[in-house]
């Protein structure tokens, strides 16, 4: 009784009325675009080559080290696209990239919110889905997991990171299952097949777990040749996979390649110089290791990178014989030496301790 009083008071006001209708009028536009939208985002040519073209720029941010730029780039991705998951996903790729290069888990909390909504965004879809488009929520819940099992391995768990890497694994073979040729999926196949095997150590030897680095190889490349958004990925990983192969002038051609597209970064400088100091060209190492120095300086305080420029630098100069050069590295540590926190000190012990003899 008290409703139906209620109501009839409410409907009795032109103005109210008025204002319900306009209201339902609105809701039901914002549904039918909603419905709209996600039907274009997840019809049978996903995804779009609007959506590419907007991850694989902000892939390009990324390995320029632009993190502010990539973050908003990530936000756009997801206002434009509130339903597709890759907005979260590379946004939460991004936030650990840039914790990863300030060796600081500043972020964690973000990242660890994106990759939640990576996984409740990719379930919803996975339900009514095309095959092709199941490959590739798939693929985004094995980043996913691949990525949160970095971060484990960076700042969390061990444990937690090997369990990481094995749902990866399970999602990108579910993946495969749906639509074999979604060759993105090689990527994460391929770091998995390798890594796996290359630190198996006994455990491969003794047949326990598969020797699969050719295979991983063969999934990069194909990855590298195919794939719609992971090919600098791909390329990126490689150059790792080179020199941990002492194959040093393929990592070097790799990575002077992304050097000169990518400017900014410093992902693929540290196995490029170490491909050099490898190979005995110690000029080239400590060109390298001077050039990161700078890129360093223009964003302080990651001191763990700080004090491996300086190592290496100084070990260059001393095998140049340029005892000027190398006293001036250890002069400028021991300017810093005291600002070091102490969990860098710690992680950075046996090296500070060289630089400290060194700058006596």
């Amino acid at each position: 009784m008290f409703v139906c009083k209620q109501w009839k008071t409410l409907l009795g006001n032109s103005h109210t009325l008025a204002l319900m209708l306009k209201i339902a009028i609105h809701l039901s536009i914002a549904l039918v675009l909603s419905a709209l939208q996600t039907s274009d985002v997840f019809g049978v040519d996903y995804p779009d080559s609007s959506l590419v073209r907007n991850i694989v720029k902000v892939q390009e941010l990324l390995y320029n080290d632009h993190f502010v730029e990539a973050d908003s780039a990530t936000q756009e991705l997801i206002e434009r696209y509130p339903n597709d998951p890759s907005g979260n996903l590379f946004r939460a790729i991004g936030l650990l990239m840039e914790m990863c290069d300030s060796e600081e888990n500043s972020r964690c909390e973000l990242f660890q919110a994106h990759i939640d909504s990576t996984f409740s965004k990719t379930k919803r879809v996975l339900d009514t889905s095309s095959t092709v488009v199941c490959a590739w929520m798939h693929l985004y819940r094995g980043h996913a997991h691949a990525y949160r099992s970095l971060w484990e391995a960076q700042f969390g768990s061990t444990i937690a990171a090997i369990k990481g890497s094995r749902a990866a694994k399970a999602e990108y073979e579910r993946g495969l299952k749906a639509d074999s040729t979604v060759y993105d999926l090689y990527f994460g196949l391929g770091l998995y097949h390798y890594w796996k095997s290359a630190k198996a150590g006994l455990l491969r030897w003794f047949g326990i777990i598969n020797n699969d680095k050719e295979k991983g190889i063969a999934q990069l490349l194909l990855a590298v040749d195919s794939s719609l958004i992971s090919r600098e990925a791909a390329r990126s990983a490689l150059i790792w996979i080179w020199l941990d192969r002492n194959q040093f002038d393929s990592a070097i051609a790799v990575a002077e390649s992304m050097r000169g597209e990518h400017p900014d970064g410093k992902s693929f400088l540290w196995p490029l110089a170490k491909a050099y100091w490898k190979l005995e060209q110690y000029n080239n190492a400590a060109d390298v290791y001077n050039y990161l120095r700078i890129l360093l300086e223009k964003n302080p305080g990651n001191y763990f990178n700080m004090v491996d420029c300086d190592y290496w630098l100084y070990r260059c100069y001393n095998r140049l014989c340029q005892e000027d050069k190398a006293r001036h590295i250890a002069q400028r540590f021991s300017l810093y030496v005291k600002e070091i926190p102490r969990e860098t000190k710690n992680r950075q012990r046996n090296k500070i301790s060289y630089l400290k003899k060194k700058a006596r």
